[in-house]
């Protein structure tokens, strides 16, 4: 997209910037980095002299008792098998019971496969208009996409490059998308387990 604008909040710079690769080293190491991805410089200024409140809002607070149980809406969930080490998640249409969408790969955690199934689902109901809301199980994957970063100890190596190239581009989704989906944490207890969930307890 030739107009495209990246707005860095903060980073070793703040302002509007032109293209990914100058946005990557301002931002790239930087604790607490804030930045977005908007389709004309006009948004991307405005953004940026909005601040970043408007962008990056906090997990809201909610009193899980009180919070109604929403039909239309996707689960996801993931699993790690031990055995082989293969990471995978699943997005479910809780109206139809359908699988809409389903990734393996090798060398994962589940707080990862957590991750990004729920970017994926973010993704899959914005390229479908949706109005559906994802439910998740994993306190510590909602809180990742709502920072816009995967915080996983799991070390760099050639054998996770594929796994770290796909992290990679779920922090780039959230920090060029904005998105109006709820995303909710699964009550299990009350519940039961999250649809999506693979079975292996």
């Amino acid at each position: 997209m030739a107009n495209k604008r990246y707005t860095v909040w903060e980073g070793k710079e703040s302002g509007v910037f032109a293209d990914w690769k100058t946005v990557e080293t301002l931002v790239k190491g930087f604790k607490g980095a804030k930045y977005k991805g908007f389709s004309s410089k006009v948004e991307a200024e405005q953004a940026l002299g909005e601040g970043r409140e408007r962008y990056y809002q906090p997990e809201k607070k909610r009193n899980e008792k009180e919070l109604p149980f929403l039909k239309e809406s996707i689960a996801v969930d993931a699993a790690c098998s031990s055995a082989s080490g293969i990471m995978e998640y699943q997005g479910i249409d809780l109206v139809s019971g359908a699988q809409v969408f389903h990734f393996s790969c090798p060398h994962g955690t589940n707080n990862i496969g957590e991750f990004l199934g729920i970017v994926h689902g973010l993704s899959y109901l914005k390229e479908k208009k949706s109005d559906y809301n994802l439910y998740s199980d994993s306190k510590i994957a909602i809180n990742w996409v709502h920072e816009g970063k995967c915080k996983t100890n799991l070390p760099h190596t050639a054998e996770t490059e594929k796994l770290f190239e796909l992290i990679k581009r779920a922090e780039q989704w959230l920090s060029e998308h904005s998105y109006e989906t709820q995303i909710l944490k699964r009550k299990t207890e009350e519940w039961g387990e999250i649809p999506a969930d693979f079975g292996r307890k």
